[in-house]
């Protein structure tokens, strides 16, 4: 018995090995155009008045949204996308996990003692955990909920390992 699972890939490929680098592009342009226009209209001048303080925060909110925006992006992007193209593959003797990038982390049934539920989830959807422990030592691989086939997935693997999904609410 071999069954193989697959998270569907919604986005191109280009974009998606590609996204971190493009929006921190977009952010630094648009903080150079911020640090532009305070230059261009800044008045500078060596005495502290309103316009100084004013212009600070201008400057320190063009920061923030340049800095804080992209990351906001790619972390919630991360979740809900990061593991498209990724395949994982049930056997007899062994559970398999392939990124789309080909690095392969294989866990023998046998070894695995745990499957639970992450305990909070910041961006969904949420995460399981199979959890090996071997000789060579604790291996985990993750499993997101938004997997089609989840459901068939978690209780093939259970009765394959006698090990019981652990929900944390």
């Amino acid at each position: 018995m071999q069954e193989v699972y697959s998270y569907p890939i919604t986005y191109p490929e280009f974009w998606l090995n590609s996204y971190p680098y493009i929006t921190w592009v977009f952010s630094m342009l648009f903080f150079s155009a911020a640090w532009a226009v305070f230059f261009k209209y800044g008045e500078f001048k060596y005495g502290i008045d309103l316009g100084c303080v004013v212009k600070t925060f201008a400057i320190l909110i063009a920061t923030m949204l340049a800095f804080g925006l992209p990351q906001q992006y790619n972390i919630k992007f991360e979740a809900e996308n990061g593991h498209q193209g990724d395949k994982i593959t049930l056997t007899q003797q062994a559970l398999t996990y392939e990124t789309r990038y080909g690095e392969v982390n294989e866990l023998s049934i046998k070894d695995i003692k745990e499957i639970y539920q992450e305990p909070v989830t910041f961006n969904p959807p949420v995460k399981y955990f199979v959890v090996s422990v071997s000789e060579a030592g604790r291996d985990s691989i993750t499993v997101k909920k938004n997997l089609p086939g989840f459901s068939n997935l978690m209780e093939k693997l259970q009765a394959l390992s006698d090990v019981k999904l652990r929900r944390v609410y």
